[in-house]
């Protein structure tokens, strides 16, 4: 299970983190991720930038660990900044559009890679990924860019002064404009 800093009081911690994007006929894939929480939260591939390391670098890196997937690095999607004041942690999360090393003509199989807080990896159709993303600052950018495609996304920059709010409403296909 991945840990997280406990900052010390009235300190934030900061977070640069690299994902990555891979569709195919319909579906993208998406980890469970096992944060000692009772359901397993759902996300893009990626992880957190070792010391040195720039997005692209990370993102190549963290999709094979967590997927077993040979991938490069494309065009930068969007970028979410979200925060949250009650843990008092700051990610900036670069979100990249990514291809097979390797493509081929039927959909590549995964498995869990090396990173163990992986517990699930799996293809899923662009209409029921909303129910799976319960973090808007994710959810909702994923979701923009899957209904709307690179070119037509409405922004490229998200920012979510409190991502653990409840105040927001729940992710829906197709995403509310």
């Amino acid at each position: 299970m991945t840990s997280f800093i406990t900052p010390p009081p009235g300190q934030w911690v900061n977070y640069n983190v690299a994902q990555g994007i891979l569709v195919y006929g319909g579906e993208v894939l998406l980890v469970g991720n096992d944060y000692g929480e009772p359901e397993l939260n759902w996300s893009l591939p990626g992880g957190r930038l070792e010391p040195g390391e720039q997005h692209p670098e990370a993102v190549v890196r963290e999709f094979h660990e967590e997927t077993g997937l040979d991938v490069t690095a494309g065009d930068m999607l969007f970028v979410v900044d979200a925060k949250t004041e009650r843990d008092r942690r700051h990610f900036v999360t670069c979100v990249f559009e990514l291809a097979l090393v390797n493509e081929t003509a039927e959909r590549p199989e995964v498995s869990y890679g090396s990173d163990p807080a992986v517990r699930a990896v799996r293809w899923v159709p662009f209409e029921e990924a909303a129910a799976l993303l319960v973090h808007p600052s994710l959810g909702e950018p994923l979701l923009n860019f899957l209904y709307y495609g690179k070119e037509k996304l409405p922004r490229r920059y998200w920012a979510y002064p409190e991502y653990n709010s409840p105040d927001f409403r729940p992710l829906t296909w197709p995403p509310c404009p």
